[in-house]
């Protein structure tokens, strides 16, 4: 039940909500009552009145009533009258609640009749980024390289120039060819020590044999030229038949192979045979990329003083990006200088290997394909990765120009 008071001239009334309040009024006054201010408050209940609820305040006065001030406003009546029958129509909802209603109506209805009004010309111009993303994202691009290209896009080409979609490839093609980083060649004090390192499974020694068959038949084909001195030391220990496949290659390039069980191993081949080769390739054992023991003990068994080698991270082209992303980054203590992308025969997508090398700033330096250890080796070029994008119109005369070797 409200509670009524009076304080001078002023009632109040408490009750469960505001309409309650002016309900109740309504039984009491009719229209004959003006309200003054309401506030939020707590209502007593229960036995003896111990227990409390949330409630509405209203402080208001009655009108024409004897003794008590008078306000025979007949525009403060009409508005009451309008406002109780406003309150009536509308369930109770305000004038601010009804407007604000409206407003909202409106702009459902915007954006309907938005919807179906015919695309925009800069609409249609950016359909050409879209087509360019899908065909990045079949060559299997990373979302980072795509997002990239798409804003190098949106920046440097006006709304004119997207709608030419040759033009649009042509510069995303010269793009994806100047974030690719070819290893060149240096020239190097004998011995040079070459060090591969990288996962089981992606063909490192096959790829030494491989790189010490190419230096052979180079000189072969050079009579000019002393022929190189080259030796082979494999210290890998956990592949079954690994020392016998180095030693079969070399056999049949008629290279001396020996093999290194430690560190100090190591050191005692390298010091006896760094005065007579020039080309000393060592072969090392696959772990897991997430096996940080035993990459920690292979770096360690590599630290021989003197040593200095150029060491090769061997990767497979049909790794995905993600797993090439955790490859590159544990194998990073070795500081190897470049990467070697094996079993280039085995995918047709090579997004995955540019993206990441763009994002890790790393260099490639060689791409294998096939196991015949006198070819399926060769030295990495743009031009190579460029004519293997799927989908694109690749400009070959173009790329030539302006990726091709000098």
């Amino acid at each position: 039940m409200p509670s009524i008071s009076k304080s001078d001239e002023i009632l109040s009334l408490t009750a469960d909500t505001f309409d309650d309040c002016r309900e109740e009024l309504a039984k009491m006054y009719g229209l004959n009552y003006e309200i003054i201010d309401r506030r939020n408050t707590t209502q007593n209940y229960g036995p003896f009145g111990m227990l409390k609820k949330p409630g509405v305040k209203v402080n208001y006065i009655v009108k024409n009533n004897v003794g008590e001030k008078a306000y025979e406003s007949d525009e403060v009546s009409q508005r009451l009258v309008q406002e109780e029958i406003l309150r009536k129509i509308t369930g109770g909802k305000s004038k601010t609640e009804i407007q604000i209603s409206e407003i909202s109506s409106k702009i459902d209805d915007l954006a309907a009749a938005m919807q179906n009004l015919p695309r925009s010309s800069g609409e249609e111009k950016i359909e050409s980024i879209e087509r360019i993303e899908e065909m990045l994202e079949d060559n299997e691009f990373t979302k980072e390289f795509i997002n990239s290209i798409s804003a190098r896009l949106k920046k440097e080409f006006s709304l004119d120039d997207l709608k030419d979609f040759s033009k649009v490839e042509r510069q995303v093609i010269d793009w994806i060819g100047e974030a690719i980083e070819v290893s060149k060649p240096k020239a190097h004090r004998p011995p040079r020590v070459i060090v591969i390192v990288g996962p089981t499974g992606v063909g490192k020694t096959t790829t030494i044999g491989k790189l010490a068959a190419q230096n052979v038949m180079l000189r072969k084909k050079t009579p000019d030229l002393p022929p190189l001195a080259i030796t082979m030391i494999t210290i890998d220990k956990t592949r079954i038949g690994a020392e016998q496949q180095l030693k079969t290659f070399g056999e049949v390039l008629d290279l001396p192979v020996q093999k290194a069980e430690n560190a100090e191993d190591l050191k005692s081949i390298f010091d006896s045979v760094k005065s007579d080769y020039d080309i000393i390739y060592i072969d090392t054992s696959g772990y897991s990329p997430n096996d940080s023991e035993n990459i920690a003990r292979l770096k360690s068994t590599l630290g021989v003083d003197g040593l200095r080698p150029d060491v090769y991270l061997a990767v497979t082209a049909s790794t995905k990006a993600r797993d090439l992303k955790n490859i590159m980054q544990n194998y990073e203590p070795f500081g190897y200088t470049s990467v070697i992308v094996t079993k280039c025969d085995e995918t047709t997508r090579l997004g995955n290997i540019i993206s990441v090398l763009n994002e890790k700033r790393k260099s490639i330096s060689y791409f294998t394909d096939g196991q015949t250890i006198s070819k399926n080796i060769k030295r990495a070029g743009v031009v190579d990765f460029l004519i293997r994008l799927s989908g694109f119109t690749v400009d070959r005369i173009h790329i030539e120009e302006k990726f091709g070797e000098e």
